[in-house]
């Protein structure tokens, strides 16, 4: 008589274990990946991809086109405000 061939039955902890830990894996490279994916890329891309990255931007003003803040000249204006306040009251305690 014709044997049959016995079938080696892999053990259910082997194939829990492959199934926990083979998507964990799996997710934590991709992980990684998106995380450094600037660095990753870096090497391989472009002067072109550089520029284009840097158009939304803009360039801070120079000295000369700089104009004073309105808000310094009020603030100046509220502590000459309060400087005569302040004389004024030494003045009277005199």
């Amino acid at each position: 008589m014709a044997q049959k061939k016995q079938v080696k039955k892999a053990s259910w902890l082997k194939t829990a274990l492959i199934y926990t830990f083979f998507p964990l894996f799996v997710w934590s490279l991709a992980f990684v990946a998106w995380l450094y994916w600037d660095s990753i890329t870096a090497p391989f891309s472009t002067e072109k991809t550089k520029d284009r990255d840097t158009l939304g931007t803009t360039r801070p003003p120079e000295k000369s086109e700089k104009v004073p803040a309105p808000a310094k000249r009020s603030q100046e204006k509220i502590l000459d405000a309060d400087r005569k306040k302040l004389e004024d009251v030494l003045k009277q305690r005199q």
